[in-house]
């Protein structure tokens, strides 16, 4: 977990977080390419904007590495500031997202709810998304890594300075 005020595990629920994200698979940011949520009766909804925490311990590199998936040839970092609900156990998630159950033991979290009260982003902290991967109802199972979810592209700024190639080099 990497915020730009300090580097220790934020606070859980809501609260309003300076983090540095990092995403694989493209040179930069495109704002074009951010669509809106929607919930798809799955752990994940469709859209958003996904990426790891600068930092962190198991993000999306260490699990495309530990998966031989994915195309981790670039990434850019970009600046997120806003509302985030941290996700830090099973029990946060058992008790801040919203839940559907749409069979017994079987339920999915909803996100459009989320956005519409003013919360920017969902952050799964690594204990996180290893105390909710294979729990039964309330289960993450899917989002793999410390992952944070952005909902809100007014939330994320840019930052130009560390746009660059996997192995380093600026772009």
């Amino acid at each position: 977990m990497n915020t730009k005020e300090n580097s220790t595990a934020p606070a859980v629920g809501q609260q309003r977080l300076v983090l540095s994200l990092r995403h694989y698979g493209a040179r930069q940011y495109d704002p074009s390419k951010f669509k809106p949520i929607t919930d798809d009766h799955f752990v994940k909804p469709r859209g958003g904007f996904w990426a790891s925490p600068v930092g962190c311990n198991y993000g999306w590199r260490e699990w495309c590495d530990a998966e031989s998936f994915g195309d981790l040839s670039t990434h850019f970092d970009i600046e997120f500031e806003g509302v985030a609900l941290v996700i830090d156990s099973l029990e946060d998630a058992r008790d801040q997202l919203p839940w559907v159950e749409l069979m017994p033991n079987w339920s999915f979290p909803l996100f459009q709810p989320l956005e519409m009260s003013g919360i920017d982003a969902v952050y799964l902290t690594e204990r996180g998304q290893q105390e909710t991967r294979f729990a039964r109802p309330h289960s993450l199972y899917g989002w793999d890594c410390e992952s944070v979810l952005v909902m809100n592209p007014k939330s994320l700024r840019e930052n130009t300075e560390t746009t660059q190639s996997a192995t380093g080099e600026k772009l």
